[in-house]
């Protein structure tokens, strides 16, 4: 009985020993802004969301859909906040101008959504820096300032996307891919919108998979951006669909908002339906 004791009493020795071990060799720094340091969180070596293999034969339809998320709705307020970068997380823009112009993890940038003019990464700069230069009104030749304007994440309205849908009919199932991603940025002395480049997703996933968002719900789970689009966390509004002419919804629904908001309710429904449709009972 005593020696039953002694191996007891030597196994919670043990087991308390190694919990002191542990939390001595978890040392934690300023840098951490944390109770665990930021080199073992799970989004610092996270990998993008694996896709599914598809072949050509497995898809039964297919769609091409260019979507607007508005970075004014509540919902997809995660992906504009904060404005300002934050040691433990930053907006969407600021991921994919870091990925671009800082850390060279993003790579395939484009001019538009045709993919077909590459842009350098002094092109980019050029795009989201705007020099401002006031002469005199008496002697041009005279410059009284020179300004440098950029473009910051407040100026970012909302993102444009261009993905595929397709139904997949080996696992019976609508799922989408986005190929395309585009800040829409509001010119900050003009006022003028406009998309400023176009990144190929594919090539920026690796940047958003390790970079997170806030989460309301639960701080200790946040989301990787790569999951938040993976996984649609997010409204956005249908403005083009694939269609003979070309056009954009905005193009055919010309001076009608209203009409063009049912437009694109239209197409969410036909896509849904058509899923529906397929299942018989």
């Amino acid at each position: 009985m005593k020696t039953k004791r002694f191996y007891l009493y030597l196994a919670a020795a043990a087991l308390l020993f190694g919990g002191v071990q542990t939390a001595q060799a978890q040392v934690l720094t300023p840098e951490d802004d944390g109770i665990v340091p930021k080199a073992q969180m799970h989004f610092v070596n996270s990998k993008p969301v694996e896709y599914t293999f598809l072949r050509q034969d497995d898809i039964m339809w297919s769609t091409r859909h260019w979507e607007r998320i508005d970075l004014r709705e509540k919902i997809n307020h995660p992906l504009y906040y904060p404005v300002k970068p934050q040691p433990d997380r930053k907006s969407l823009f600021d991921v994919v101008r870091d990925g671009i112009l800082v850390e060279g993890t993003i790579r395939e940038v484009f001019r538009d959504d045709k993919f077909e003019i590459p842009l350098t990464n002094e092109e980019v700069f050029a795009i989201l820096t705007r020099v401002d230069t006031i002469r005199d009104p008496d002697d041009p030749s005279i410059i009284l300032n020179i300004d440098s304007i950029q473009i910051k994440a407040p100026n970012v309205v909302a993102w444009d996307l261009k993905s595929d849908w397709y139904f997949d009919k080996q696992r019976g199932e609508m799922k989408s891919r986005i190929i395309g991603i585009s800040p829409l940025v509001k010119e900050p002395g003009t006022g003028e919108i406009y998309n400023a480049f176009w990144v190929w997703f594919e090539d920026a996933r690796q940047a958003l998979a390790t970079n997170i968002a806030y989460n309301a719900s639960n701080n200790h789970t946040r989301l990787t951006f790569d999951q938040i689009m993976a996984m649609r966390y997010f409204n956005a509004r249908i403005t083009k669909e694939d269609n003979t002419y070309d056009r954009s919804i905005e193009e055919y629904k010309k001076g009608s908002p209203m009409g063009q908001l049912l437009e694109s309710q239209a197409i969410k429904d036909k896509l849904r339906n058509y899923e529906h449709d397929l299942w018989e009972f």
